[in-house]
């Protein structure tokens, strides 16, 4: 059969559903990834053939005059419908537009989609395709919210209204122990065991890591959104001075790593780097708690300082922090003795690692995409 897998333009929509796209691949399944065209060379990087669709991420937050705190200071329901009519409402009309082209020529059986995609979701309930969401991160009531609202900008717009998504399967990886005891609205929620990614071999990267000088390593990212902020960065590397840890660190592809970094023998920084490779040699994660790096981190079970910057960040963080897998510094608190005195307990306090071995386990446990996929097909 042709399954369509199609994402919201970023990395953190696109990367959590590689494994299904590999399980379909070996069970002989034909497959395309459909995102904006600033996906494509990831994705073929993946070896997998790729159609554009839709606005890019940077044409999607022109939308948006402010991704960061001004918007997120709003009340909730204010920020959803804001954020549904100028971001992922546009994006998705965008998409259900050309993926209908798509569907028209290529004929799939099966379309997946991230959670704030519902472009694929109507043109696929226009063409009566079968159609199921597959999650990026936590299950929250806030994300259901949302879902509400982008589906309300496109059936208004006079496209399929795609709030069926709803009563279609959703694939969620998330592990038991960071679910919210909250209602979840979609009425057939599968678990699916999430991954920190694929690690192709790089004997240049294994050998730089190697390199590095000091008994510990911590993990710093805060990803491609939010991750124009130096103040972070800084009282980050700052802190791991004090600290003697190596520092292991991605800007994200629009920041020079040196100018971040420095030339610091006890860092090593770049635009990218593949989490599985870098995640088992770690002993702690900071980051923005994107849902890709959390749950990345947890599948390794290493203990993480969360410094949510905005968008969902901040309730990602209050997922993990429950669980004793965590610990969190709102951008208020963010400072130099802050971050040192947090990342000293995570790696002297074996309670965290224990908690985060845990849900590690737990994901384990979790059914694996070639199970899944043979359920949903």
């Amino acid at each position: 059969m042709r399954i369509l897998f199609s994402s919201w333009p970023g990395y953190g929509h696109l990367f959590p559903m590689v494994p299904l796209v590999r399980a379909a691949e070996r069970a002989g399944h034909e497959v395309l990834v459909s995102s904006g065209s600033d996906l494509a060379a990831a994705t073929e990087r993946l070896g997998v053939p790729f159609r554009s669709s839709g606005l890019t991420a940077a044409e999607g937050y022109a939308g948006v005059p402010d991704i960061g705190h001004s918007i997120d200071a709003l009340p909730d329901e204010v920020k959803t419908a804001f954020a549904a009519r100028h971001l992922f409402g546009p994006g998705a009309l965008a998409r259900a537009r050309d993926l209908g082209e798509v569907l028209d020529e290529w004929r799939p059986d099966l379309v997946v989609h991230d959670t704030f995609e519902l472009g694929a979701p109507s043109a696929a309930g226009e063409r009566g395709v079968r159609h199921a969401t597959h999650g990026y991160g936590p299950l929250l009531a806030e994300n259901q919210a949302m879902v509400r609202a982008v589906a309300e900008v496109v059936a208004d717009a006079g496209r399929e209204d795609p709030s069926g998504v709803l009563d279609a399967p959703y694939l969620d990886i998330t592990p038991p122990g960071l679910r919210r005891d909250e209602h979840v609205a979609w009425a057939d929620p599968r678990p699916l065991r999430p991954s920190a990614g694929e690690a192709d071999p790089d004997p240049e990267l294994e050998a730089a890591l190697d390199a590095l000088p000091c008994a510990r390593t911590v993990y710093l990212t805060l990803g491609t959104v939010m991750n124009r902020a130096p103040h972070v960065f800084g009282a980050v590397l700052a802190a791991s001075a004090t600290l003697g840890v190596n520092v292991v660190l991605t800007t994200g592809p629009d920041t020079d790593p040196s100018s971040v970094a420095g030339d610091a023998d006890w860092v090593l920084a770049r635009p990218y780097l593949p989490q599985a490779v870098v995640l088992p040699r770690c002993d702690a994660v900071i980051s923005h708690a994107g849902a890709g790096t959390m749950l990345g981190a947890l599948c390794h079970g290493v203990p993480q300082l969360c410094l949510p910057l905005g968008t969902d960040q901040p309730l990602n963080a209050a997922a993990l922090a429950p669980t004793g897998a965590g610990l969190v510094l709102v951008p208020e608190q963010i400072s130099e003795a802050a971050v040192a005195d947090a990342v000293r307990l995570l790696l002297e306090d074996p309670s965290y690692a224990a908690s985060a071995h845990r849900l590690r386990d737990e994901i384990d446990a979790m059914p694996a995409a070639d199970e899944v996929l043979a359920q949903l097909v």
